[in-house]
């Protein structure tokens, strides 16, 4: 694998939880605010209940911490890593990908931030979890999203957390070509900025 291809295959490094009123809403309970989410965090999570757990998963045989943050839905089920997994529920209402690409005036590769979104709607997206923490899963872009990048986070529609949890094969998505994407700047590059410019559009 080239180092394009590997740094393109690697997405789903940081999410959005802002609307604290709809999860007040919907699973009442109290959020903060949340612009820009990282690996390492302890991130709000559907179980079999409301749930916070660290964003980073070793498989229990693991001698020391993989740290994984992403699994290919593809190979959940062939992988050792996973073998021993329960299933979950991200919840978040946006997230960012970086579109990769080689400025040839300026002779070096580039990268410009992209937010993803529902119009502050919530978005759920498939994980898996053991004691050590959880991993978010992803699959092969669509349109809108594959023209930022060639992965993407598993979406879910509502209707379809609870057969995602069961451990049902699900392969329809309803939910990503309806996907809103701006640009923005590369102040959310910065995982200690936490605030509504990590999100505000530019261009």
């Amino acid at each position: 694998m080239t180092g394009l291809n590997l740094l393109n295959s690697i997405m789903c490094g940081r999410y959005t939880l802002v609307n604290k009123d709809a999860v007040k809403e919907k699973f009442d309970i109290e959020i903060d605010q949340n612009f820009n989410i990282h690996p390492a965090s302890n991130v709000l999570l559907l179980t079999s209940k409301i749930d916070k757990m660290k964003w980073s998963y070793s498989p229990d045989w693991a001698k020391t911490p993989m740290n994984l943050i992403n699994a290919r839905f593809e190979t959940i089920n062939e992988k050792p890593s996973f073998k021993k997994a329960k299933r979950c529920i991200f919840i978040m209402d946006g997230w960012y990908e970086w579109k990769r690409y080689f400025d040839w005036e300026r002779r070096e590769n580039k990268k410009d931030p992209f937010y993803h979104h529902l119009n502050s709607e919530l978005i759920y997206v498939g994980g898996l979890y053991n004691a050590s923490g959880c991993v978010c899963v992803t699959k092969e872009a669509v349109k809108p999203i594959s023209g930022i990048h060639n992965r993407q986070p598993f979406l879910l529609s509502e209707c379809q957390i609870q057969s995602w949890l069961e451990g049902k094969h699900i392969l329809k998505d309803d939910v990503s070509k309806n996907i809103l994407i701006h640009q923005v700047s590369t102040y959310v590059n910065t995982p200690s900025h936490n605030d509504y410019k990590c999100i505000q559009p530019i261009g």
